[in-house]
């Protein structure tokens, strides 16, 4: 059977209808992505440039000043050996924060979603599962909303983001501290927006779900197993995935930065209590690490799963975790552009097929954070990026650039390296395009005062509003101000009405008053019973309504 050999089962009787159509595209997608490679290498065959890497340094060193980035650390790989680990600038904007060196810590966001799926193809390797199990024969309380995708939700769908749910479903449970077994719970309470398996929607739950998943077949946490089976063989002994960790490997890790309205950076405190929002993303986004750690994840990868001599991973399940399975975006640019290709998402890996060789790559972004990483691996040949300069919620076209610099500089390093005569202007229009592929543009927080008083009297938007996945949030009034209080840690925040957009916001506690995070609501009084909508979570549509239950 097609696939056996990377962790498939063969099923009995003959293979439905929708199987074959899925498959029939996959070797389609091969075929193309194959005949792409071909006549890349006849019409882009590339020189590789001797100097290459001192002027990736000089661009580095150029672009993070130009950004103001505080600190950055970067490694590279080539032909199993670092040929390159350097950190620049300091820990914070504080000049006697100490410097950055390779063994820096940083967070790595949503990088972190391909060890989540190397995790899976190690249970895949030891025959515990196979990538065409249904995922609810290895987690039973594992539910989808639909009860055919509930049948046919297989593990390889835990990774590829094409569950048929929106972008970032339910994201306001990692912000109000909902355990992540209740967030994969919440699952099945999502309705789709589109078809199983006919669009890329990016979605964290699902990634959440996949380290559930490793849990329940290991008998041990998350955390534990990728210790165990990766870390550890890797040597990666500054890697870790919770902030009670990190504050073991002080002083030398580095502090998160906002960037804020005015252009200016504020710090994210060592203490900062919404830390568990990164410990909650597990395989979705919780590693944090150094450029000396990841390019020993760099090697692996690239080494097809073998590491000083021992195989890690199967070579079969790497390339298998490396091919695309999803289309994200036909042909980006046009013909003309130097980064024309077909842009698909793998198992924890983004498909870039460009001339001379296609890569893979992922972005990270979490609070005060953003790395990215890329590989080809047809010249084996990888670089990470790590800074701490992330989260960008402004509208301001120059100081959102200035976070992208990691996914600026690993393109950068893709275009020297093979000799592409590239321009600067072209180069800021792929990671631009980037940004675009990733889903809807979010809208940016808007910080403005009340400037009326909503249309109903206070009292009658008290009452306790229920939703399947969320549970109950209650309404208050006290002083005659609405509160609302919300989730598992009973966070409670003031709504403020705003009546530009007609919505009540509730600012979360604890996060910078000049970027701030708030949950925004509306409310139906008029309906049999009374409704109030949580409309989007950092800009992301949600749309989720609650009944109200009570007054």
């Amino acid at each position: 059977m097609p696939f056996s050999g990377f962790g498939f089962r063969q099923k009995n009787g003959n293979v439905e209808e929708k199987m074959r159509l899925s498959r029939g595209m996959l070797r389609n997608l091969a075929l193309v992505g194959g005949c792409l490679l071909t006549l890349a290498l006849v019409f882009h065959p590339g020189a590789v440039r001797a100097d290459w890497l001192q002027d990736l340094e000089r661009d580095a060193v150029a672009w993070m000043t130009e950004a103001g980035i505080p600190g950055m650390a970067i490694a590279i790989v080539k032909n199993d050996v670092v040929i390159y680990a350097k950190g620049f600038g300091h820990r914070s904007n504080n000049p006697s924060s100490g410097l950055v060196d390779a063994d820096t810590v940083f967070d790595i966001g949503s990088c972190t979603k391909a060890f989540g799926a190397a995790q899976l193809a190690i249970l895949a390797d030891e025959k515990q599962l196979a990538w065409n199990d249904p995922v609810r024969n290895h987690l039973s309380w594992f539910k989808m909303f639909d009860p055919w995708v509930n049948r046919q939700f297989q593990v390889e769908d835990l990774l590829c983001h094409r569950s048929g749910l929106s972008w970032y479903s339910y994201l306001g449970m990692c912000f109000l501290g909902y355990t992540p077994g209740t967030q994969v719970r919440a699952i099945r309470y999502q309705e789709p927006s589109t078809s199983f398996r006919s669009a890329f929607a990016y979605q964290n739950h699902m990634y959440v779900a996949a380290a559930k998943l490793v849990a329940a077949k290991t008998g041990k946490l998350w955390r534990e197993n990728l210790s165990e089976r990766i870390f550890e063989p890797l040597g990666m002994n500054r890697s870790v995935t919770t902030q009670a960790d990190v504050n073991q490997l002080r002083p030398n890790v580095a502090t998160g930065h906002l960037l804020l309205e005015d252009g200016s950076l504020a710090r994210i405190p060592h203490n900062w209590t919404n830390h568990f929002v990164t410990d909650n993303m597990l395989a979705a986004g919780a590693v944090k690490s150094t450029a000396n750690d990841m390019a020993q994840w760099l090697r692996l990868n690239l080494a097809l799963g073998k590491f000083g001599g021992r195989q890690i991973v199967t070579e079969g399940n790497m390339r298998y975790l490396q091919s695309p399975r999803v289309f994200v975006s036909s042909w980006e640019h046009g013909p003309a552009s130097p980064y024309w290709g077909p842009v698909s998402y793998g198992l924890g890996w983004m498909y870039f097929g460009l001339a001379p060789q296609p890569l893979i790559t992922h972005d990270g972004t979490e609070v005060g954070f953003k790395a990215s990483v890329l590989l080809v691996p047809g010249a084996n040949i990888g670089i990470v990026v790590l800074s701490n300069l992330g989260t960008d919620l402004t509208s301001d076209h120059k100081y959102a650039a200035r976070v992208q610099v990691p996914q600026k500089l690993v393109f950068r390093f893709y275009d020297l390296y093979f000799g592409r005569e590239t321009s600067l202007a072209q180069l800021e229009q792929q990671v631009l395009a980037m940004e675009k592929i990733s889903g809807p543009p979010p809208s940016p927080p808007q910080i403005s005062p009340k400037e009326q008083a909503p249309a109903s009297p206070l009292e009658s938007y008290v009452g306790t509003y229920r939703h399947p996945a969320y549970g109950d949030f209650v309404v208050s009034l006290a002083g005659g101000q609405l509160e609302i209080t919300m989730g598992p840690r009973q966070i409670s925040a003031p709504l403020e009405y705003n009546d530009k957009d007609q919505q009540f916001r509730a600012y979360l506690p604890d996060y910078h008053p000049d970027y701030p995070l708030y949950l925004p609501f509306t409310f139906n009084l008029s309906s049999s019973p009374a409704t109030m909508t949580l409309v989007t979570v950092m800009g992301w549509p949600q749309n989720d309504v609650f009944t109200r239950t009570s007054n």
